[in-house]
């Protein structure tokens, strides 16, 4: 019987203070990244075309960046799905409904907008997400594996879309509870 299946499982909370700081410095980043890229990149002629119906940021320097850069794309479909709902024959089929139904939720706490209430579920999924990774990693491959794998998974250059509103981190969330339940539930059924 191997070691890992004896010893007890680690629980979710254990790796806070490791996930705060990588959570706290990737979050730090994309603001920094935000309101200097919003301030020194050169504007493009006109706005750019928002075919989701929701409106788009204005694109200018300002200290509005630290929120409205990451207001793009999908981001705006997601917005308008979770404001007014599903339209027929206007594309909104394409988008599945848990995060626009979570973000509406959201939006429910006063003084929240939509892109505020996006950025809370967005934010709260993937710091969940890390929280989750870790516990997984730290049953699987130990302490120090668990505090890099977090590090990565956080400073990964693409990990700017798990702190945006978009659906990754809510879906990055539930892959990771997934395998975690599942990672129990098979040490729970192993023999002892």
């Amino acid at each position: 019987m191997s070691d890992a299946a004896t010893r007890p499982a680690p629980r979710i909370r254990d790796g806070l203070r490791e996930v705060a700081w990588a959570f706290v410095g990737a979050r730090l980043l994309v603001c920094v990244i935000s309101v200097i890229g919003g301030g020194t990149l050169p504007l493009p002629i006109g706005q750019p075309p928002t075919d989701a119906g929701f409106p788009a940021p204005v694109l200018a320097p300002g200290w509005h960046m630290l929120f409205t850069a990451t207001q793009r794309q999908d981001a705006a479909w997601f917005l308008r799905i979770a404001t007014a709902g599903y339209a027929p024959n206007d594309g909104s089929a394409a988008f599945f409904p848990l995060y626009p139904l979570a973000v509406r939720i959201a939006g429910w706490i006063p003084g929240v907008g939509p892109l505020g209430a996006a950025l809370i579920v967005s934010n709260a999924a993937f710091l969940g997400a890390l929280l989750m990774l870790h516990a997984l990693t730290r049953l699987e491959l130990g302490g120090e594996a668990a505090r890099r794998t977090v590090l990565f998974c956080a400073f990964f250059p693409t990990a700017f879309f798990l702190l945006s509103p978009y659906t990754e981190p809510l879906f990055l969330l539930l892959s990771i509870a997934a395998f975690w339940f599942a990672r129990l539930g098979s040490r729970a059924r192993a023999p002892r």
